[in-house]
């Protein structure tokens, strides 16, 4: 990167966000353009999912922690996300609704939780897809979105009631919900700690805590290294099992249980997704289209993963 780029927006030397450590070993060097101008570098948080892995990523030796260091600074980020224009990612949300759909009935089925009277808060809750799956199953839902777009979208399309702009202190009374839920957020983030302590502050004494995250150390992202799709200058954060413990629990949370994550979406639309890391992945996603495949629905798993947990009892 230049170094008016750098001096325009500035790099934040950060510790490790599960212990705080400071020693780190360098799994991969940033891979910006000599000529990567400001310009692009804004475009990078507006996208959805496709801009490839452009950071330096860390491996934090004494938890082994992996995470994007140094780091764009939060406002900046946040202004990114601000920004977020996608009428492609909306087109896939009867596919995200059925899937939430079943996550959320194996979920209540798991927990013997009943939604009727409950009240839940989806956080980074996109084009309203999660709140839509959440409604039906009888919770009363609000969300926080931090894109215009996407929350005006959601707020039109399915009369959701969402606030733009990210999660703080003081956005809801203490206490005030029975199920707080991040799909694919957390490793957006660039405190988690403050963040699930937020959360951790607005959840009833024995309310739920619903985390989907990509797991860094899954079969998926160990068989395919770098081709791993989740390797993106958007996600900040590259969480395992054994991490994503130790960042709830440092936060007072107690984990119910850990397992993956299936999604779906239309088959055009992954391989489109995956032609920003895969080029061959585009050809074929207009091939699909072109013999009338490309919105057959398919179920797939790339290391997503779910996780339940409540506040911690013992605390």
């Amino acid at each position: 990167m230049s170094t008016s780029a750098r001096a325009a927006y500035p790099f934040l030397e950060v510790n490790c966000p599960v212990c705080g450590g400071k020693d780190f070993d360098v799994l991969r060097k940033a891979g910006y353009p000599p000529d990567f101008s400001v310009a692009q570098l804004q475009t990078v948080y507006r996208a959805s999912s496709d801009h490839q892995l452009l950071d330096q990523v860390v491996r934090c030796r004494p938890c082994g922690m992996i995470y994007v260091h140094p780091r764009l600074e939060a406002s900046l980020i946040q202004s990114g996300y601000e920004e977020v224009v996608d009428p492609v990612f909306v087109e896939q949300n009867q596919q995200r609704i059925s899937t939430f759909s079943s996550s959320v009935r194996s979920i209540l089925k798991k927990t013997g939780l009943n939604p009727a009277g409950k009240k839940l808060l989806d956080v980074g809750c996109a084009g309203g897809a999660f709140l839509v799956a959440a409604r039906a199953a009888g919770f009363e839902v609000s969300g926080v979105e931090p894109s215009r777009w996407l929350s005006d979208f959601a707020s039109r399309e399915y009369g959701c009631d969402v606030r733009q702009g990210i999660l703080t202190d003081g956005m809801f009374p203490d206490h005030s919900f029975d199920v707080i839920s991040l799909w694919d957020v957390l490793e957006h983030v660039p405190d988690p700690d403050a963040v699930l302590r937020t959360i951790h502050s607005l959840l009833k004494p024995d309310g739920y805590l619903w985390v989907n995250y990509p797991d860094a150390g899954s079969f998926m992202a160990k068989m395919l290294g770098w081709k791993w799709p989740f390797w993106l200058s958007v996600h900040l954060l590259y969480y395992n099992r054994r991490t994503i413990r130790r960042q709830l629990e440092k936060a007072g949370f107690a984990i119910s249980y850990i397992r993956p994550h299936w999604q779906q979406l239309q088959f055009g639309y992954v391989l489109e997704r995956a032609g920003a890391l895969v080029p061959p992945a585009k050809v074929a996603s207009k091939m699909v289209t072109a013999i009338g495949l490309g919105k057959v629905p398919v179920t797939y798993n790339m290391g997503q993963t779910l996780v339940v947990a409540q506040p911690d009892r013992r605390l």
